[in-house]
């Protein structure tokens, strides 16, 4: 009887670790549209130039929040008729905590990764008229080994819900080299999807200005596009060096385009960016070709706007910004104002200690590598089109391991001329 108890005792523990191990294996993020950048489509160029995410054609803030005493959060949109057959998309900028969206009373999806924004398919789970919108928290701390740092007080999150034409641009990208003498050439690239049953044929005209009256390229592409097809148009444009962006000098231009579909402009975009050749050698950075001497000043991630003034104001031109999730409004600010900026994963496993052993730090057991690599992963995609924006950091404070390691790979594969950094990986390959 004692040695029956006893091997019930040990599947009982072997079943309760094997649960815990699929806790933690299971994936980080369900339901999701793959990465892009914070993109906004708009139906009239006056809409696009004006920007912002009121209420319009192709997009529905939800601005109105209700909280419960078990932490949901619920809002609401409308589905107009003219959504029909269209691709439904919720983004969720980012709660502070794991979270699940249900729409109408149905699971949509859901991330333990509470730091980066994310897109929710919900197309199929949409109706006409109105849709009730939750939020409900993860029950219990899945993730926080992990989030070992301070968050930010209680706040609504960023949400609205895109429903772009059928043929449409999906993501935007934009890389610059210089060339000979004094001319910089800048190539764009327009990711455009089609998902419609037919072939359609997509003209995607651009142009680009500086101080919105300065004319400095444009012209147009066509694309074919098959049955829910996708590609990626790309197109050029020749600038002078003296547009180039540096703290020294943080101008801004503006990439005007419109979608052409069957003779009729269906989709508008007015894309603030700022153009600069980065390059990192032998620990320095070159900026435009000019090597810059950068010391990094840490802030919180969850700064407001007046302290990032305040930072500017005594000084401080790099930051870098600790583990967590850097709102948009700040970044677009460090453009603006020419602070370069390092971003971090949100990623801070400190109080598991230093050791690598079974039950140590998380940073060296395989089964967190899913919710390592898709934090990087998404910190990379959804900041890529911030030029003040010059290096990427693995986490703070976690140790080193398999996580670490492979999330470097991931990393560097996607950060182009950025490089990535993790100051506490005790000098290994993956630190620079």
């Amino acid at each position: 009887m004692m040695i029956m108890k006893r091997i019930g005792m040990t599947l009982f523990m072997l079943l309760m670790t094997t649960i815990s191990a699929m806790a933690q294996s299971s994936a980080p993020v369900e339901g999701c549209d793959p990465y892009r950048t914070p993109i906004i489509p708009y139906p009239t160029a006056e809409a696009a130039k004006k920007g912002g995410v009121d209420k319009q054609r192709y997009m529905q803030p939800i601005v109105e929040w209700e909280s419960s005493y078990d932490g949901v959060l619920r809002g609401e949109f409308t589905f107009p008729f003219s959504w029909l057959e269209r691709h439904v998309l919720i983004r969720v900028e980012g709660v502070g905590q794991p979270y699940e969206v249900w729409i109408n009373g149905k699971r949509a999806g859901g991330t333990y990764n509470g730091f980066g924004a994310v897109e929710f398919n919900i197309t199929k789970l949409s109706r006409e008229d109105k849709n009730r919108v939750e939020l409900r928290p993860v029950a219990g701390d899945c993730v926080a080994a992990i989030e070992c740092f301070d968050k930010p007080a209680e706040s609504r999150p960023v949400a609205y819900v895109i429903a772009q034409p059928r043929v449409r641009v999906r993501d935007m990208f934009y890389r610059t080299t210089r060339g000979k003498g004094s001319v910089v050439n800048v190539d764009f690239g327009a990711v455009m999807q089609n998902q419609t049953l037919g072939d359609k044929q997509s003209v995607l005209y651009y142009e680009l200005y500086l101080n919105d009256t300065i004319r400095l390229g444009g012209g147009h592409r066509e694309v074919l596009l098959g049955m829910y097809g996708v590609d990626t148009m790309r197109f050029g444009a020749p600038v002078p060096d003296s547009v180039l962006w540096s703290s020294s000098s943080p101008q801004r231009l503006s990439l005007r385009v419109k979608n052409r579909i069957a003779g009729r402009d269906v989709e508008f975009y007015d894309l603030p960016l700022a153009l600069r050749e980065l390059h990192y050698e032998d620990g320095h950075f070159y900026i435009n070709g000019k090597k810059e001497s950068i010391t990094w000043y840490d802030m919180s991630p969850f700064i407001t706007a007046e302290q990032l003034q305040e930072a500017y104001d005594a000084g401080y031109r790099a930051l870098r910004f600790t583990a967590g999730c850097v709102d948009e409004q700040i970044l677009d600010m460090c453009d603006s104002m020419g602070i370069y900026v390092a971003v971090t994963a949100p990623i801070n496993s400190s109080k598991s200690g230093k050791s690598r052993k079974r039950g140590g730090n998380p940073s060296n057991n395989p089964a967190w590598c899913d919710d390592y690599v898709e934090r990087a992963v998404r910190m990379v995609h959804t900041t890529k089109r911030h030029s003040s924006v010059i290096a990427y950091f693995l986490a703070d404070d976690s140790a080193n391991g398999y996580c670490l390691y492979e999330s470097y790979l991931a990393m560097s594969a996607i950060a182009g001329d950025r490089p990535v950094f993790y100051k506490d990986g005790d000098s290994e390959w993956n630190s620079r």
